[in-house]
């Protein structure tokens, strides 16, 4: 190997940090909340750049997205559709993490059927009392 393919080399991956750096910038302004699109993963050194077209050249915003390792492993191999990853970094950015109430008002109604139930139970103890000293 002479001099020049190791300059080869060292200039093909200076040109791939920029390329990283350019999709980093371009992730960061589209994308300000900083997660993993599947999981919502916050560790910003767990998060690796995603080029969803596989073409590393592509910054475009929608070409781009934030994935956790395991994530990212995922996506290559086939496992999420491109429109999935999309939905769910859209997700994350509008609820910036927080999460959704699914069940809407459930939460509410299920705590007025524990009062009403503790006091269907108060009501049944003091009639048995009632009953018993009647006797």
């Amino acid at each position: 190997m002479s001099s020049t393919d190791g300059d080869t080399t060292a200039n093909q991956r200076a040109a791939g940090d920029r390329n990283q750096a350019d999709a980093r910038r371009v992730l960061n302004a589209a994308f300000p909340f900083r997660c993993c699109a599947v999981c919502g993963l916050q560790i910003a050194t767990c998060l690796q750049v995603a080029h969803l077209n596989q073409d590393a050249g592509d910054n475009s915003p929608s070409n781009l997205a934030r994935l956790c390792a395991t994530h990212h492993w995922m996506y290559d191999a086939g496992l999420y559709p491109v429109e999935a990853i999309r939905l769910l970094q859209a997700h994350w950015q509008q609820t910036k993490g927080v999460p959704k109430a699914r069940m809407g008002p459930a939460g509410v109604k299920a705590a007025a059927t524990r009062k009403h139930r503790a006091a269907a139970r108060k009501a049944v103890t003091t009639r048995r009392k009632n009953a018993a000293v009647s006797i």
